[in-house]
């Protein structure tokens, strides 16, 4: 009786992962990391998180994510960890990651602040409110 290959999935686990990238996947659909890239790109276009200017980052993006697909179908671990953080920096500036998300709120909320405490009050206002007697 043969033995059963330990790395190979068992029953149930093949659906809950993409199957990695081959050199053949990789040819024929792009591999898993870029069609994840892609479709993150449209989610962060259709969101208004990138306009057209942005197209030269998007394609660094989907650039790193073609790559991490190359080193897995060459099965070269360790590209991958000199690639990642190079994709993670664009991101972030691609305000594509939940941190660079939140500063953006942040940013907004600092500017509404500013806006509101440099406002002039109208001495109408002021009078007809009754904050100050006329």
């Amino acid at each position: 009786m043969p033995r059963q290959d330990p790395h190979a999935p068992r029953s149930g686990q093949d659906a809950l992962f993409d199957p990695p990238t081959t050199k053949d996947s990789q040819r024929t659909d792009g591999g898993r990391h870029t069609r994840a890239m892609a479709g993150a790109l449209v989610a962060a276009r259709d969101a208004g998180l990138m306009d057209a200017i942005d197209e030269g980052l998007a394609t660094v993006l989907l650039h790193g994510a073609w790559s991490l697909d190359s080193f897995e179908a060459q099965n070269k671990p360790y590209g991958a960890g000199k690639t990642v953080p190079a994709i993670v920096e664009a991101l972030r500036e691609a305000r594509m990651t939940p941190d660079a998300r939140a500063t953006e709120t942040e940013d907004k909320i600092a500017d509404l602040v500013s806006e509101l405490s440099t406002a002039e009050d109208d001495e109408d206002t002021l009078t007809t409110e009754g904050w100050v007697e006329s």
